[in-house]
């Protein structure tokens, strides 16, 4: 079987870019960025690289840190906490299901419910 000159020169073009053109269009995790508590207590982050979702008490109040994730219906999913500022975050590494959640962060006394929360946060988590 003999295949032509142009189609040898086309074919591999053609598919490269059929498949740069899927590959684009597929959605990928992205970190959320920081979000941070009204008040400024508090920050935390969901990163896409490693995978951890990190609380960071960042103001010495009496308060710690607490980074709130949620998914489809609003649901807490996990929460972080950090009671210490010293410079380090405290993290988890969960397995977010794939698709769009929300991320927050939140001071909180200790027995006491989250308060000072910031405003929730959309980011997605891909395969």
């Amino acid at each position: 079987m003999r295949i032509s000159r142009a189609l040898q020169r086309t074919a591999p073009l053609a598919i490269g870019g059929a498949l740069a053109v899927a590959l684009a269009t597929t959605p990928a995790a992205a970190s959320s960025g920081w979000v941070t508590s009204n008040g400024g207590g508090a920050e935390g982050i969901y990163n896409s690289y490693n995978g951890r979702v990190s609380a960071c008490d960042i103001k010495t109040d009496g308060y710690k840190a607490v980074t709130q994730v949620f998914g489809f219906g609003d649901r807490l999913l996990l929460s972080v906490q950090d009671t210490l500022n010293n410079g380090r975050c405290s993290w988890k590494t969960p397995t977010l299901f794939e698709g769009t959640h929300t991320i927050r962060a939140c001071v909180m006394k200790t027995g006491k419910a989250p308060t000072k929360c910031g405003p929730k946060h959309e980011f997605y988590v891909g395969a």
